[in-house]
């Protein structure tokens, strides 16, 4: 959002429109129409080539709509000046992926030192647990079962708090939320969907899983349309997970850069609209920016719930 109120200010600070009105010489209006009469006559609304390259130029910086596509696409990382950066890099959602991850790794390590010398966990350390407790209890071991809920507690909690890590850095000023890009929320469910086969695989066998999928007690005349409606259902869970978590990331972001660019629709029409229009988006992007704080955490509870829930049906197809 602090990129998008930038863009604004520059773009109304920008001479667009001024016009120099210079009062003609004798000879340079003989000149003038001496060139005219020499020159072919230009189609009306013909701007030349020239005069579009010098007014993007000028104008030197981006507009709302391009602010806009930097936050719906991934965009190269530019570090440095625009125009002799440091160095550059391919993709800036790569970056807060890895930064993400990072900051996630760093984040459990210093709650582990908590618990050296037979200390109480404080703090960081007891918050940090109690969201453990949380992932283990009500979500890993409430829906994939005492035993197996345990062993997939560690991939739980490591989807909750990288997603929750990752929506977060994206509502720093000039940051970007990874989880709005679909290659990784792609990622993340294929790392659940390969979780769930593997919870099937592991306690029946490939084919003991592969068998139950059909529902017990089913006629045999319905196995030719049950088998591959139950084998698309195994599909469509990583699909829905994927399309569920970019589109609500996504969606956030989107609804803040269009509140914050009624500003400048509504000073195209009138700069008193414009004035009056700044201080109403500014409010609503910043109530929506706080409510995406909270989204953070839904969606995280959601994708590691969804996730436990998909395990547990492979794990125990008959509950």
């Amino acid at each position: 959002m602090s990129a998008l109120l930038l863009a604004l200010l520059l773009q109304a600070a920008s001479p667009h429109g001024a016009e120099v009105v210079a009062t003609p010489t004798p000879s340079a209006t003989h000149a003038s129409t001496q060139a005219t009469a020499e020159s072919p006559e230009a189609p009306e609304g013909h701007v030349p080539e020239e005069a579009k390259g010098a007014h993007e130029a000028e104008a030197g910086h981006e507009d709302p709509s391009t602010v806009i596509m930097h936050h719906a696409t991934d965009v190269p990382l530019v570090i440095g000046p625009a125009a002799a950066p440091w160095f550059v890099l391919a993709s800036k959602h790569l970056v807060f992926l890895l930064l993400a991850a990072a900051l996630a790794v760093v984040l459990a390590r210093l709650a582990v030192r908590s618990y050296r010398g037979g200390k109480i966990p404080r703090g960081f350390g007891a918050a940090l647990e109690g969201l453990v407790l949380f992932v283990r209890n009500d979500i890993a071991e409430a829906n994939i079962g005492h035993e197996d809920g345990r062993k997939f507690t560690p991939l739980l909690c490591s989807f909750f708090l990288f997603i929750l890590v990752a929506a977060l850095l994206g509502l720093m000023p000039f940051a970007a939320t990874s989880t709005g890009n679909l290659a990784v929320t792609m990622g993340l469910a294929l790392v659940s969907f390969a979780a769930q086969q593997y919870a099937g695989i592991s306690r029946y066998g490939v084919a003991g899983h592969f068998h139950n999928l059909i529902p017990p007690g089913l006629p045999a005349w319905l196995l030719p349309i049950m088998i591959p409606v139950e084998i698309l259902s195994m599909f469509t869970k990583p699909f829905a997970l994927m399309i569920r978590l970019f589109a609500n990331m996504l969606a956030g972001h989107m609804v803040i850069t269009t509140l914050i660019l009624l500003i400048s629709l509504m000073g195209q029409i009138s700069w008193l609209g414009g004035v009056a229009m700044a201080p109403v988006s500014i409010a609503l992007s910043l109530f929506i920016m706080l409510l995406e704080v909270l989204v953070a955490f839904i969606q995280a509870y959601i994708f590691t719930l969804l996730s436990a829930i998909f395990i547990g049906m492979y794990a125990h197809p008959a509950h």
